[in-house]
């Protein structure tokens, strides 16, 4: 949708710069006519190329609008105070989401047209899963808790990942080089051939032809497990997700996200009293493709046959079914699944917090190791050859 930029005047005669995304220049005069009188509109040419909001930038949003909505305060209202007393990302967020708003859209679906970097993909899921309970104020605050949480985990994460990655393929490249180049050329020179047979480090050619076996294992299995994730969860999401599901550790890394989403906003709908079989259906519907809908549709199957619904969630662990079976009343099961869905949240940051650290680790070993490969390489031979010729 286009961007316009306008300056509008306001009744205490200052003019305020406002940017919008409008369909025509008239949608966007008339939002503009709403916040005074119009001085100048003028489409912005080319992309949109501003950073979006930032997570502090989303969490003053988030509480501010959670506040608001929890007051009563229409949300029409409330995104026109918040585009009328902010600058900056959150003025202009503020404006699309007002014009989607004003379009017909609710809240959760303005966010999700508004899109990333402004509301990233997995923000807006949790939002519009806590949104079909009827309390959109409540999904607000927990989606800042989410970003907060994740903030705490993932700052460094990303640096720490590209680092490990980065060292790992780059003590690849030094035993590569080591043996297929460094260590040959000294070989060829005319000491080491003066040396004979006083040179010999064919213990290092071994050790080096070990290491790399061992490297390029490593790198496949990696890619094939980044793979999965990206592609096969894509082509043949439920095939990938039943086996993912049969690695440990990884499957934490992988699903644990999503699944607390979807639990969060299954354990509100059952909390604000929507019909389990209701609830079961909507949460599917939200849900992304994988076991987890699958087992949420067939959830909706068993409770209209008479069926226990627990009983055919094959992702749950066994525990996990047990106290949904043993709840007694609606309130149990939403307090249940509510304590199933934080429990997903704290595994994932847990999973994520170790992963880094444990890949460093990793590349700090392989890096020492391609270390003594090049010594073995570049620099014993010569000492090896002067040893001979001079004793």
């Amino acid at each position: 949708m286009p961007v316009f930029e306008g300056r509008v005047k306001l009744k205490n005669n200052s003019v305020k710069r406002v940017e919008l995304q409008a369909r025509t220049a008239e949608e966007a005069r008339h939002h503009l006519g709403k916040m005074g009188r119009i001085v100048t509109v003028k489409k912005k040419v080319g992309m949109d190329l501003g950073r979006g909001l930032t997570v502090a930038d989303r969490q003053i949003f988030f509480s501010r609008l959670a506040a608001m909505l929890s007051s009563r305060v229409g949300t029409s209202a409330a995104l026109a105070l918040l585009r009328d007393t902010f600058k900056g990302r959150i003025q202009e967020v503020s404006a699309r989401l007002l014009a989607q708003v004003e379009a017909g859209k609710d809240l959760s679906d303005a966010m999700e047209a508004v899109g990333a970097p402004d509301f990233p993909e997995a923000t807006v899921a949790l939002i519009k899963a806590g949104a079909r309970s009827g309390e959109t104020w409540r999904a607000l605050r927990d989606a800042a808790e989410f970003e907060r949480e994740l903030v705490k985990v993932k700052k460094g994460a990303a640096k720490g990942l590209a680092t490990g990655i980065f060292s790992f393929v780059f003590a690849g490249v030094i035993t590569v080089v080591s043996t297929l180049y460094v260590g040959p050329k000294i070989m060829g020179s005319d000491l080491i051939k003066a040396a004979g047979d006083s040179v010999n480090i064919d213990f290092i050619n071994t050790t080096a032809f070990v290491v790399g076996c061992i490297m390029a294992v490593l790198m496949v299995i990696g890619l094939f497990f980044f793979l999965l994730a990206a592609v096969g969860r894509q082509i043949s999401p439920v095939h990938a997700d039943r086996f993912i599901l049969k690695i440990p550790y990884y499957k934490d890394l992988i699903l644990a996200k999503n699944n607390f989403i979807v639990l969060y906003g299954l354990s509100l709908l059952v909390k604000s009293g929507v019909r389990t079989e209701e609830a079961l259906r909507l949460s599917a519907v939200g849900a992304p493709k994988g076991a987890l809908r699958t087992d949420l549709m067939n959830a909706t199957t068993a409770v209209k046959t008479g069926r226990s619904w627990p009983q055919v969630m094959t992702t749950f662990h066994p525990t996990d079914k047990a106290s949904l079976m043993s709840a007694s009343d609606r309130e149990q099961v939403a307090g249940t699944l509510g304590t199933l869905a934080n429990q997903y949240r704290e595994l994932y940051a847990q999973r994520l917090a170790s992963f880094v650290p444990m890949l460093n680790l990793i590349a700090a070993l392989f890096m020492c190791i391609a270390g003594g490969i090049l010594f073995g390489q570049a620099i014993l031979p010569m000492l090896m050859a002067s040893g001979g010729v001079f004793g």
